[in-house]
């Protein structure tokens, strides 16, 4: 299917995914478990860190960046290990709910940098092989006008999950009287339940081929895939985007706009509140029908739109730190516009690297592909980081760069259109 051609739209969502195919819903419940974890984590470090133990805005970010650069080895580690017949997605997958475990005991120790950042090294690392096996185990499992849709689920458990952590985390430390060691061994006894999920469950679903496999063959198809470099460069903004908001956005919340708790001011557990209702919760209800809703539509004005809305959230959250009138209000219109432009943006992204990607190199795709999460990853928490450090207004008017860059993801994906639409007719 042509990547500018619009899917064929499905007389009814659950029609379509009547998957005898239990494997999407097994990962699913996987990838819930997986995010309650590791969602849990990176909504929590900045505000625990920060706010409990003590550590500069700008060192826990650099600590949250680093994390990501990990996570390109993680990444691309991922992507060798599912694709070798030796390992598989399973294999991969294993690895990466150990690596979480691990995480979360020495983050429940922490109470230094230099710790935080082994912990970051080891939590960059577990994203890595987590996002490369499942999503290509995902690819494996289905027919191209279903990916779509498939990752709309993903996406949805992905949101459940986060906004079960992030709001049972609030709950959690309100009981445990801040104690955040409490909080990581918490995340641990679940990465450890996603472990044995992965054990008894899971499938490998890795297509056998006779055709000789190395490690490096796969990146270097993908490296010299034009269309797929072009696409990256237009999700490495949108990667930051969600980044900001996940990470950056709940400190800008408590620390600068009392009006978003419940009193005066604002606590951990009313933004977390917040923030799981207003942006994990509304995603979670939006995804299945914007989804649908988007079927018919090229998939990639489809991630023009989420740009839009993207640039329309960051500009809501300029008014909500700039305006005193309306502030509370303003602030949930915000994340609940970024909330529809992530879930907008995510699922048909994912089904466009799955069209790029040969059947036998789908690891080393989305390997490629999502070094553009750990860079985002990166950027977004060092940036957002020096932002909250800085005076009241440099804070807001942060949001208003922000919004600008759409600008330039706006132009990348319009190049990356003209690309395929020149291919198609240069093949024909």
């Amino acid at each position: 299917m042509s990547l500018d051609t619009p899917p064929t739209a499905s007389a009814s969502f659950l029609t379509a995914l009547q998957l005898d195919n239990r494997q999407i819903w097994i990962q699913a419940a996987g990838r819930s478990l997986c995010q309650v974890a590791s969602g849990l984590i990176y909504f929590y470090i900045p505000l625990v860190f920060v706010n409990q133990v003590g550590l500069s805005a700008t060192s826990v970010g650099l600590s949250v960046g680093i994390s990501s650069l990990a996570g390109v080895a993680g990444h691309l580690l991922g992507g060798a290990l599912a694709d070798s017949p030796r390992f598989g997605r399973k294999t991969t997958l294993s690895l990466s709910a150990g690596s979480g475990v691990l995480v979360s005991l020495v983050l429940a120790v922490t109470q230094t940098l230099p710790m935080l950042i082994v912990a970051s090294l080891l939590l960059g690392l577990s994203v890595g092989f987590y996002w490369t096996a499942a999503d290509a185990a995902v690819m494996d499992v289905t027919l191209p006008e279903e990916r779509h849709q498939a990752f709309a689920i993903m996406s949805v458990a992905e949101n459940v999950g986060v906004g079960i952590g992030v709001l049972g985390g609030g709950v959690l430390l309100t009981i445990a009287n801040q104690r955040h060691e409490l909080l990581f061994l918490g995340c641990g006894l679940i990465f450890l339940l996603f472990l044995v999920l992965v054990q008894t469950a899971i499938a490998e679903t890795r297509q056998v081929t006779t055709a000789p496999h190395t490690p490096t063959q796969g990146f270097l198809v993908a490296l010299q895939d034009k269309a797929l470099l072009t696409f990256i460069l237009a999700n490495l903004l949108f990667t930051t985007y969600v980044a900001l908001v996940t990470t950056t956005v709940p400190l800008y919340f408590t620390n600068f706009i009392p009006a978003m708790g419940a009193n005066p001011n604002a606590s951990l557990s009313s933004t977390a509140s917040l923030f799981t209702w207003c942006y994990i919760g509304v995603g979670a209800v939006a995804q299945l029908p914007i989804s649908q809703a988007f079927s018919a539509v090229p998939r990639v004005r489809v991630l023009m739109i989420a740009m839009l809305l993207s640039s329309l959230g960051f500009c809501l959250l300029w008014v909500t730190g700039t305006f005193a009138a309306y502030q509370y209000w303003t602030g949930v219109a915000a994340l609940c516009v970024m909330a529809i432009a992530s879930v907008t943006y995510k699922p048909f992204a994912a089904a466009i690297v799955s069209e790029l990607a040969p059947e036998n190199l789908r690891g080393a795709y989305v390997a490629v592909s999502s070094q553009c999460w750990a860079i985002g990853y990166f950027v977004g928490p060092l940036l957002g980081g020096w932002a909250m450090d800085q005076p009241a207004i440099v804070a807001h008017k942060f949001w208003l760069a922000v919004a600008a860059s759409t600008s330039v993801g706006l132009l990348v994906l319009r190049l990356f259109e003209t690309q395929r639409i020149k291919l198609e007719i240069k093949s024909e």
